[in-house]
């Protein structure tokens, strides 16, 4: 394991000694060096953190440290010196230094100012890191999509992104309308604060307003704690109501006053409580047909779609569908032992044959279950097939009638393609189960988890099928 480096800084080589013993007992590399000047010129074989003297000859402790921060803000360094005055220490530690040590130092609490001071930095890296992965994740680079249709929508996103105007995001289901929520809020001048989502559909009518607002502790039967709603946890970020045409009236009105006046009330309080909060709504319904038929306030839609962005469907934008499989293809590849690399041209037109109801939600579960059935690093004509479902299975799977007779309308079929040979249900979950299993290297609790099902099942499928 490679040693960490640490720079001892200081013109006074019996402080340098006693410093380099301490730490190198300790399993660090010390470079020890008799000044500021040489320090900056050699910063490039970056230490982890620096032991800085004050008063050094040439260079002084406070010049060489602002270098330093110049260069490198994120490197600690401690100072470490016999001049024991508060005020420079504040000026030091207001110039970037992690800390202020005074000579003779305490051996325990310079390894615990190190140690700190190393774990602060990893912190900071840690979420340098998450940041750059959500900005991946959600930046508008991470949208597929070259189509004209899909185009609108990045420009859409760009031009709003920094705006607080109130965003309604309509499309179909399986479109990616929380996707285009994320990309506003991440790419936007909100990103620092949290994005908190709120499925307006799956809070009962009765908790929706306490889920939103918060509440008081006592305010009603079961709050024996006061809880800070979703709005409020989104001061300085985004609130996204997914399913808002599923808001009960009730909170359509409250709603609407906290968009009028830009203050609420916790639930059981008199107290006014502001926020600075951009709001993102999305739904799947027409809401002005809603609005026509009386279940969703007109007033709260046209604050709701100040800046509207719709979502086209997957039928809309085919020319998007390689683009998403191969996402998709590497998205998944190392969940499967044999590495699944293309899709053939012949499963490709199937592909394209297709309307997608489910749009790309839709894509994105087809494509997955053709790498379980695939054999090969190609998914085929085959594998597409067996992945299309059955009509009770919700995967696509539709009966039409048509002017010549009953034809199957389901993933991966048109109506000169049906097959002539049902592939068994009980086949297919085998595979998927057999899959599983080698995936895992027979993880049973493992496999259970990725492929949704409780010990107990997965065992028992197990043993009817003789996997084990």
């Amino acid at each position: 394991m490679e040693k960490k480096l640490l720079f001892a800084v200081d013109d006074d080589p019996n402080q340098r000694r006693i410093l380099s013993v301490l730490l190198e007992t300790r399993g660090y590399e010390v470079m020890g060096l008799g000044g500021g000047e040489k320090c900056l010129e050699i910063l490039d074989e970056n230490p982890v953190a620096v032991f800085l003297d004050l008063m050094m000859p040439g260079i002084g402790g406070m010049e060489t440290l602002k270098a330093i921060k110049k260069f490198r803000e994120d490197l600690p360094v401690i100072m470490v010196t016999s001049v024991n005055e508060a005020e420079t220490a504040v000026q030091a530690l207001k110039l970037g230094a992690f800390d202020y040590i005074v000579k003779p130092f305490d051996e325990a609490r310079l390894m615990a100012t190190l140690e700190n001071a190393l774990q602060q930095k990893a912190l900071r890296n840690q979420v340098r890191h998450l940041q750059g992965e959500l900005q991946e994740l959600h930046g508008l680079h991470g949208f597929i999509g070259r189509s004209p249709a899909m185009q609108k929508v990045f420009e859409k996103i760009n031009k709003v992104k920094d705006n607080k105007a109130s965003i309604l995001i309509q499309g179909e289901s399986g479109t990616g309308k929380e996707l285009v929520a994320r990309a506003i809020h991440y790419n936007g001048r909100f990103a620092k604060g949290c994005f908190v989502d709120i499925n307006c559909g799956a809070i009962p009518e009765n908790l929706q307003e306490s889920e939103l607002f918060g509440h008081k502790k006592g305010a009603f039967t079961g709050a024996e704690e006061s809880r800070t709603g979703k709005l409020e946890l989104a001061d300085g970020g985004t609130l996204f109501l997914d399913e808002v045409g599923e808001m009960s009236p009730s909170l359509q009105t409250k709603l609407l006053r906290f968009l009028q006046e830009k203050t609420f009330q916790r639930v059981g309080e008199n107290n006014n409580i502001t926020v600075n909060t951009r709001v993102i709504a999305a739904t799947n319904k027409d809401l002005n047909k809603e609005v026509a038929k009386g279940t969703f306030r007109e007033d709260l839609y046209y604050r709701l779609a100040v800046y509207p962005i719709v979502v086209p469907p997957l039928r809309d934008r085919k020319e998007d569908i390689p683009l998403l499989c191969a996402h998709f293809l590497k998205k998944h590849e190392g969940e499967f032992s044999q590495k699944v690399k293309s899709i053939h041209p012949d499963a490709m037109k199937l592909l394209f044959s297709y309307p997608w109801p489910g749009n790309v939600r839709q894509l994105e579960n087809t494509i997955y279950r053709a790498m379980i059935n695939a054999e090969t690093d190609c998914i085929g004509r085959d594998s597409l097939l067996e992945a299309g479902g059955n009509p009770e299975d919700g995967s696509g799977a539709n009966e039409k009638k048509a002017d010549s007779g009953d034809k199957i309308d389901r993933i991966g079929f048109d109506s000169e393609c049906v097959p002539e040979k049902i592939i068994p249900f009980q086949e297919i979950e085998k595979r998927t189960l057999a899959n599983a299993i080698k995936v895992t290297n027979g993880n049973i609790p493992q496999a259970a988890q990725q492929l949704g099902l409780s010990r107990s099942t997965l065992y028992r499928l197990v043993k009817k099928y003789g996997l084990r």
